[in-house]
């Protein structure tokens, strides 16, 4: 858990680190419309150096970039804070859409996500992971049931989210939307890595049959 934890801590910043810099800023009396620009040009600010660190190019990080950038210019061009605190709503719902999608249509993308814990790293295991999908109906089965819930968790925070941010004041749903951003992120951690013993004898299956059938041709060979 503490290694999925860790995957996902820059992710959680993308979260806290603008929702910080607003109230900091907004206590100290900056206006709402202002004081969320500069959040976002805070976490872009910390995005960019991330990357560039790690040395590649990150979906994610970019994903926050140009959804921050795009909160920016909504924010100059309308100057309402509240169409702004509605961005999650529109790509969780995407995001949702692009899950499903994936269920029929090539492989449920928490096959991707699920492939470090599964695997650990080791290129075998990798190789076993990979067949896993081709042989057993079990591993399609559990992809996809968690693809799909981990979508309909997405849409109930998109939905969620339209409430809070019409419910509160800017300066209160801004900070209130995070929470449930979390613990949405947190829940579909949690139900991967709850998956993960399962993946696993899944593929310690396959690694076996593969060694089993690799003795048999050696001995069948000599």
């Amino acid at each position: 858990m503490n290694r999925t934890l860790r995957a996902l801590l820059p992710t959680l910043s993308d979260l806290i680190v603008p929702t910080v810099v607003y109230y900091l800023l907004h206590w100290l009396g900056v206006a709402d419309v202002p004081a969320l620009i500069t959040a976002c040009a805070a976490t872009a600010g910390y995005t960019v150096p991330r990357m560039i660190r790690g040395r590649r190019v990150d979906a994610l990080g970019l994903l926050v970039i140009a959804e921050l950038a795009a909160t920016a210019a909504l924010l100059a061009v309308s100057g309402d804070a509240r169409l702004a605190l509605l961005r999650p709503t529109v790509y969780l719902t995407v995001a949702a859409a692009v899950f499903l999608l994936s269920c029929w249509r090539g492989r449920p993308l928490t096959y991707t996500g699920a492939t470090p814990m599964a695997t650990k790293g080791d290129p075998e295991r990798a190789a076993a992971y990979e067949r896993s999908w081709r042989n057993s109906p079990q591993m399609r089965a559990t992809h996809r049931r968690l693809t799909a819930a981990s979508a309909t968790a997405m849409l109930g925070y998109a939905m969620l989210n339209v409430v809070i941010v019409y419910s509160f004041p800017v300066s209160q749903a801004d900070g209130l939307q995070k929470v449930p951003g979390i613990a949405l992120i947190l829940a579909i951690a949690v139900m991967l890595r709850s998956r993960v013993p399962r993946l696993s004898r899944i593929v310690d299956a396959e690694q076996q049959r593969s060694t089993d059938a690799h003795q048999l041709s050696t001995a069948a060979r000599t």
